[in-house]
């Protein structure tokens, strides 16, 4: 494969996008996992359901 310098520069721009987006949720992804397993509160139905949603929405919409 024979790319230009700009191709290459588009490929790395979105992968230091790409990283910087899976560093920054991360820890904010573990920290909600870890309350939703361990912590009872009132809401956690809500919240919950919140951080399905994403993974619910996609199959709905395109069905």
């Amino acid at each position: 494969m024979n790319l230009s310098p700009e191709e290459w520069e588009i490929i790395a721009l979105s992968l230091k996008v790409s990283g910087v987006a899976v560093a920054t949720s991360l820890p904010v992804a573990f920290a909600l996992a870890w309350v939703l397993a361990r912590v009872r509160f009132p809401g956690r139905v809500l919240l919950d359901a919140a951080v399905h949603l994403p993974l619910v929405l996609p199959p709905v919409v395109t069905g």
